[in-house]
Order: structure tokens, then sequence, then C-alpha cells
């Protein structure tokens, strides 16, 4: 009985041994739910004590992995499924998903029916620090200030640890976040600038209470983005870097995974934490202030930038101001804040005087002036998300030159500036420089436009006036320089500025001045007060200078009127043609006028058409200039007859002088004489220069040509009194050039060439090189043509047979011992010319008849 009851008490252990066997035990875990892989889970590396009985259900525990879709598989069996881990030894570089069986098709499924689990790199990336008190700004890697809120979100791809394996009990799917006081094995680590690992952060005391600690390790998944959980009421929170647990200098902020042993095995497979590492700079709060430039020329703006905490205002104005004027356009102002700039807003006097700083003895309204309607000399100006404020300030011609002092304190209320957390900086405001330069060479004639131009640095105007013998003492106006004052010009916004000062009608004599370029609008006597420059400058008298191409000009031939008139006249210049009965303006009863080039020529053309038909004899020019007041004051009426009017300077009658053309008209001579009187009167102001030329009959004349032999190369020459450059065309025909019969050769030889006249000596001249090798023995007529005149010439030569005879040569000076044996030598007999042709005879014919016609007219 007793061996039966020991049986029964040994099965019973037995029993009891093998059911605790059958028991898994649970590896160090977070949760055993997070232990259970079901087929297709992702798992991790690092992970550890996993039960994959269910995702391997295969008998021998095997899995394998393919490198590629053909390739041979790693085939890894598994020893426990009950308490599984993903080593870097088995799974490192072999990422995805693994098969259950030897291959991925084992048991007859489909590779996607076979599915074992994903091993993944788990990733907590994008640690992000933000600044709550400055609007979240992104303060990642960058600094801010002691007392600033801050919040610490990251994402990690282990939101899917959760929700594939089916976690229940202390995960609430509702809020997808870790009930509180569990922890979700999600761990911040910060570390100090000495080194130090916290496990909390102290929260903002308007969310969490005062001195309330938030722990590191209890953290919230809000679609993979994940901060920090309050777990006394699921907030989430924030870290208030007020305390003085956090002494100024760099934080490290990164996360880690303590599930499954993960964060273990996780360093001994990489030597690494699971996520990267960022970083923030606590600072004491201060503030700097900045300008641009360290001195400005005035009448330029310059700015100045403040670097504080971001999102806070700060007061900046002008120090030491108070008795400097506050009326635009008057001298001695300070340099004002620039209007409708962002985020800086004035400040009035009046709220001024009620800022304190420098404790409660000194206001900022005691600094400035009071403001001048939109001119203020104090702004509130907010800092940036990154904690700086840039302010422009603007100066004119009136700023004071001086050296100001700008200050920037923190705004701690509407009534008082931090008179600890505040800056200065210096700016020197210098009077800016005027420059004058005259186009030229500083030397013009009267009514010619002057280009007056320079800079000027210091104001937005600049003043001209001239001083000049018997002009007003302390300047005149450009524009009536004997009347004091000054001619204001707009300076240009790259500091340049020019005046286009047009002489014509200036009451000015030809002599020296001096033109003064002024920063202010004064004179002589008070340039002391600004900035100047001056330029001297020449007037001289205008005149008018001509000439004709040629003293003689032929019937039918061009004639040029060519000159100078100097002084600019916009009217040009008025040319009078006179002659017996004739006068160039005859067609339109009003003087010919000729445009005057910018460098002050000009010319006048009598063409062909013109000149064909003037009788032989002497014809006067009359080339008129308007002079100072820029009009002809001597011109014709453009009547019936046509009458020549004088009209004195800013008079309104007409004075009737004489009759140039119509009845009653002067002859051609004293019509000239008439004009020149007229223009000499002392109350006109014209100039004029006078001409004479000759109208011949067009003539050509050939010289002497002589014989030539076959191969000569001579000259066919001769004189006219047509105008150089006129074209003549020159014929060499053979007088045996005329019809033939048929059964006769039709040969010739001759030349032709279009040559120019070219001034001689007495006459101008024209001449023709001929090659006569190609010539055959004959009479030739030579025939020379004018173009454009109605003018002929014709002569004959004779070309013979054979060569031109040659000089005996001189006895040698030295020479062989033996006299050369002389002979007498036969004279070539030349052949007989041959008889002069039907055109020779015609020829000859026309020069008698012109020898008769000359002996008839002596």
């Amino acid at each position: 009985m007793t061996s039966k009851k020991f049986g029964i008490a040994l099965l019973s252990l037995l029993v009891l041994a093998l059911l605790f066997l059958a028991t898994p035990v649970s590896a160090k875990t977070v949760s055993d739910g997070l232990t259970n892989i079901s087929a297709g889970d992702t798992v991790f590396l690092g992970e550890a004590g996993l039960n994959v009985s269910s995702a391997v259900p295969n008998a021998a525990g095997t899995i394998c992995w393919y490198s590629y879709a053909d390739a041979a598989p790693d085939v890894l069996t598994i020893s426990d499924k009950n308490s599984f881990s993903i080593t870097g030894a088995s799974f490192a570089g072999k990422l995805g998903t693994w098969y259950n069986g030897s291959t991925k098709d084992s048991g007859n499924l489909a590779p996607a029916n076979n599915v074992a689990f994903v091993v993944a790199d788990p990733s907590l990336s994008n640690v992000l620090i933000t600044d709550v008190t400055a609007a979240n700004a992104d303060v990642t890697g960058k600094s801010v200030i002691a007392g600033d809120v801050l919040k610490i979100t990251y994402q990690t791809n282990l939101q899917t640890l959760i929700t594939q394996r089916n976690l229940t009990g202390p995960m609430d799917l509702n809020d997808d976040h870790i009930a509180a006081g569990t922890g979700s094995g999600l761990i911040c680590k910060v570390k100090t600038p000495d080194g130090a690992i916290l496990n909390g952060l102290y929260g903002d005391n308007k969310l969490n209470g005062p001195g309330i600690t938030i722990p590191l390790s209890n953290l919230t998944p809000v679609n993979s983005v994940y901060s920090i959980l309050n777990t006394t009421n699921n907030m989430l929170s924030v870290w208030n870097t007020s305390y003085s647990a956090y002494p100024s200098g760099t934080y490290e902020v990164w996360f880690e995974s303590s599930i499954n042993d993960m964060d273990t095995y996780y360093g001994s497979i990489t030597g690494k934490t699971i996520s990267s590492v960022a970083t923030v700079t606590i600072a004491k709060e201060t503030v700097t202030i900045t300008a641009d430039k360290e001195t400005v020329i005035r009448n330029n703006p310059f700015s100045v930038t403040i670097e504080g905490k971001p999102k806070t205002d700060y007061f900046v104005w002008i120090k030491g101001i108070s008795t400097y004027n506050n009326k635009t356009g008057f001298a001695d102002m300070a340099p004002y804040f620039t209007q409708n700039q962002k985020d800086v807003n004035p400040v009035n006097y009046q709220a001024a005087k009620l800022i304190v700083y420098s404790g409660t003895t000194t206001t900022i309204g005691s600094d400035v002036p009071v403001e001048n309607g939109t001119i203020f000399w104090v702004v509130n100006a907010t800092t940036s998300s990154s904690g700086t404020a840039t302010i422009s300030l603007s100066t004119d011609g009136n700023t004071k030159a001086a050296v100001y002092t700008i200050r920037a304190a923190k705004r701690t209320s509407d009534s008082a500036a931090n008179d600890q957390l505040y800056d200065t900086v210096k700016v020197k405001v210098e009077k800016g420089a005027v420059t004058i330069t005259a186009s030229g060479d500083g030397s013009y004639y009267l009514g010619e436009e002057i280009t007056i131009s320079g800079t000027d640095t210091d104001t937005d105007n600049v003043y001209l006036f001239i001083t000049g013998p018997n002009l007003p003492v302390n300047g005149g106006q450009i524009t009536a320089p004997a009347t004091a004052g000054t001619t204001m010009v707009n300076v240009k916004t790259d500091d340049t500025w020019e005046y286009k000062w047009s002489t014509s009608g200036v009451t000015l004599d030809a002599g020296t001045y001096t033109i003064y370029a002024s920063s202010k609008n004064v004179q002589k006597d008070g340039l002391s007060e600004a900035k100047y420059d001056t330029v001297s400058i020449v007037i001289k008298k205008p005149f008018v200078t001509a000439t004709t191409s040629a003293s003689t000009v032929a019937k039918g031939d061009k004639l040029y009127i060519r000159g100078t008139a100097e002084g600019n006249p916009t009217q040009g210049v008025a040319i009078w043609v006179l002659g017996k009965n004739y006068w160039n303006g005859k067609t339109d009863l009003i003087a010919v006028t000729e445009t005057v080039n910018d460098d002050g020529s000009f010319e006048y053309e009598m063409g062909t058409a013109d000149t064909k038909d003037l009788a032989s004899g002497q014809y006067f020019v009359v080339v008129q200039h308007p002079m100072y007041n820029d009009r002809f004051d001597v011109y014709s009426d453009a009547a019936t007859p046509t009458r020549i009017l004088t009209q004195l300077a800013g008079a309104a009658a007409q004075n009737s002088e004489f009759i140039i053309w119509g009845a009653g008209k002067l002859q051609g001579s004293d019509a000239a004489q008439a004009l020149t009187d007229s223009i000499d009167s002392a109350d006109i102001d014209d100039t004029y220069t006078k001409l004479t030329f000759l109208v011949e009959e067009p003539w050509i004349r050939i010289n002497s040509v002589g014989d030539h032999y076959v191969g000569d190369v001579f000259k066919v020459s001769g004189t006219t009194n047509l105008a150089v450059d006129d074209d003549l065309i020159v014929e060499v025909t053979s007088s045996s050039f005329q019809p033939t019969q048929k059964t006769q050769s039709g040969e010739f030889s001759g030349v032709s060439q279009t040559v120019k006249v070219t001034s001689g000596d007495s006459y101008n001249e024209w001449a023709m090189d001929v090659d006569a090798s190609t010539f055959k023995p004959d009479e030739y007529i030579v025939n020379v043509e004018a173009i454009e005149a109605d003018c002929t010439a014709t002569t004959t030569f004779n070309v013979l047979k054979g060569a031109a005879p040659t000089t005996s040569p001189g006895t040698p000076t030295t020479g062989p011992t033996t006299a050369p044996t002389t002979g007498p030598t036969t004279a070539p007999t030349p052949e007989p010319t041959a008889s002069p042709g039907f055109g020779a005879f015609v020829a000859l014919i026309g020069l008698g008849a012109v020898a008769a016609l000359v002996m008839r007219k002596d």
C-alpha cells in the first residue's frame, strides 16, 4: 500500500514537472505580448526572447533567405522557437524576408504564403528639437536662451512592432499610446555639457505645475512621430530650460529602444545607438547691436542689426540728440528711423518720456527730440524666429555731421527697458562732396550747348550759379547770368547730376567765367555752409567761314560752298547766291538755308541742273550766320516782289531794306552789297562771309600726241576748266574702224577709258595711259567727252610700223685692243603708212571747220 501511494506521488510530481517544462519561460521583456511573432511580422535586429513557433511551424525549425531571386538560399535552423534572438551573427547583412523551411516554397506553398518573418534594422530618426517659446521654431543644432520651453520629437519604424503583434492590456489602441506608468520601452537620452545622462526633464510650469519631472522613458507614438509623454495626465510634455539644473552649454539628445533587450543586442551589433544625435545649446540671454557701416556719407541710409532672443521686443533709439533740430528741411537734424519697416513700430515722444532705463533716473524721452510728423527717433523692434532684427535709418542733406550712438535694450514692459540686457553701437555721419566738370575743352562759342555735370554725395539737389565780368558779385543764374540767383539740378540715385546749358540767346560777352556747384541753395557769400566745386569756361564769339570748291565753274559742272559755322546755330546758315538776273532763292522766294553739322561744318551744292543754264560771268555768295539770338535778323518776305527785311532783337516791327527779286529789284552785284550792308548794321547781331566765283563755257583741250610706233607706251593728256573729280570718257580709235564688205576683214584696234579730272597749276588736267602693243599701224582719232557737262574735244595721231629709232651708244672708255670693224649701216626702210580712211577724212573736215570758226571769232 505504501509502495502504491509512493508511486502515485512520484507520478504526480512527474506530471507537474512535465507541465512546468511545457510552460515557456518569459525572457526579459517589457510585455510578453511583444515577443509573440506571427507569420509575416517584422522583427528587428537586437530583439531577444522571441516566440516564433507560429511563424516557423516546420518541425525542423528551418528558415531560409535569398540574396536575390534565383540565388541559392541561406538556411538557418532555429534550436529554440520559444526563445529566439535576432542576432547580428545570423542576420546582419541579411535583412528582408525569411521563409519557413529550407526553401521559399517548402510544403508545396507559394512563397507569398510561406513567409516566416521580415528582419529590419530598427530606426529612430529625425530627432527634432523645437522652441515652443518661439512659435515652435526648429532649434536643432542651434542656440536657445535659458528659460525657453523646448519640445523633443522623433520618428521610428518600431511602431510596426506594436501594431503587428496585436498587443493588448496596457496598450490603449484608441489613444495610440502606452498606458500611463507602463512605458513603451522607447527611451530618450539627454546628455549634459559635462557628460551626465539625465533620467528626466523639468516640464513647463504652465502645463505641469512647478517642479514636475517628466521621465524620459515614457513616450507616446502619434502616426510614427513620438514625443515625451507626461505620465500624470497623458499630455505631450515640454522641457523648461529656465531651471538652474540646466547650465549653459551644448546638450545631446538621442533615442534608444529597450524592447526585448534591443538596446543591449543592438549595441553589440553596430556599436552605436539606434537613433541619430541632435544637439541644442542653452545660452544665457544677451543682446547685441551692430551697424552695417562705421561711417556714412550723409544723404545715404544705413542699418543696425539686433541679435537677441527670438520673437522678443526691444526698444531702439538714438542717444543724446534731444537738442537737435526736428524740422524737416532744416540743418542739424539727426538720422531717423525709416518708415514702414516690418516688425519695427515707431514710439512717439510722449510714450518715450515714460520708458525708464538706467535704473529709475533716466527715460528714453530725455534722449531724443519730439517726433516731426512721420519722423521718429525711437522704435520698438521685434526679433525674428532666429533672434535678429535689422532696422534701417535715413539721413539727408540736413543731417548734422556727427558721431551717433544707437542703443538697443530688451523691452520688459510698456514703460521700462531692461538696464542689464542692452548694447550700443556708434555710427559716424560725414558731409559728402560736390564735383563739377564741363564737357569738351572748356572753350565754347556762344550759342553752343554746354553739358555741365558732376557728383553730389551730400544732398539731393545741387545749385548752380555763374560769376564773371560785370555779373552779380555773388553769382547769377545760369539761364540769366545778369540776374542774381541759382539754378537747381536734381541729383540722381547714383549721386551724379547733369545740366545741359544752351547758350543760345544767353546775354554773355566773350570772356572767361566761373560756374559754381553748391550742395545748398546759397551763393558765393554763403559757401562756407556748403560743399561746393567750381569750373572755369571760356566763351568765344561765333563766326562763319566759307570757300567755294573752285573759283571758276564750267556750265553744267557742280560747285560746292563749304565752310564752318561755330556756335551751333540751330537755324543753320543762309546761302545767298546772286548774279545777273539770278538769285538762288527765287523759286521759293526765301533764302536757302543749309544745316550745320555737330562739328560746325556745312556744305551747299549747286548741281548740274543749277549751273548748266547759268550765264557766263561773275556771281556773288553771302553766307549768313544767325549769331547770338539764333535767329536770322535779315531775311526775305517771300512775297512778290520779294523784299529783304530786317528785324531788331525784341522788336515787333520789320524794316524793309530793298527788293531782291521782282519788279524794282537791285542788280546782282548791287543786291549783294545791299545785303551785306544790312547785316553790317549795328542793330543786327548776324554775321556773314562773302565769296565770288566765275561761270564759263566748258572746254576740254588735248595736248599734242605726236607719232608713235607699234608697241609704244605713252600718255594722252590735256587740260580743262571742268571741276576736279569730274569724269571724262577718253577714246582712242583707229580711223579704219568703219563699215566693211562681207568679204573684207573687220580689224580694229584702240582703247577707251573713263578718267577723272585732277588739279593742275593753271588749269585742271586729265590724262590716260595708252599701250600700243596691240595697235596696228594706222591713223588714230582721240575723242574726249565730258559726262556731265556738254563738252568734247578731238585730235589725231599716227601709229607707225617698226620700232622707234635708237641713239648710237658712245665710245666706251675701255674696249678690245683691235679696233672694231665699222661699215655703213642700212637705215630701215619704213613701210608706207596706209592711206587715211573715211573716218580720218571726216575728222579732218571737222577740224577745218573748227579752225574756220575760231578765225571768224577772232
